[in-house]
């Protein structure tokens, strides 16, 4: 009869040591993700600079180019609709 009950002993103690660390990894889970935001805060950059800057729809579609000749909306055909440069605004009405 001892000899019986100290596997049980055991398996006992064994489930009780998994609830344990699964709790624990559970607690440190729920407490490391409000630290990342410490860890890594957001960033905003002082100056972005590029030469060209593109809208892009869902589809892969380009719809606004904006650059140093102006900036060109384009529809979801991929035709200019809009142009808006140095000699002023124009609007295609196709």
């Amino acid at each position: 009869t001892v000899v019986d009950a100290r596997p049980d002993k055991i398996e006992q103690d064994n489930r009780r040591l998994k609830l344990t660390v699964g709790a624990l990894l559970l607690v440190l889970a729920a407490a490391a993700v409000p630290l990342v935001g410490v860890v890594m805060p957001q960033q905003i950059p002082e100056l972005i600079q590029a030469r060209q800057f593109q809208v892009i729809d869902e589809s892969g579609d380009r719809r606004v180019v904006m650059n140093s000749a102006g900036i060109v909306y384009h529809d979801e055909y991929g035709r200019e609709r809009a142009v808006m440069n140095q000699r002023g605004f124009f609007y295609n009405d196709w």
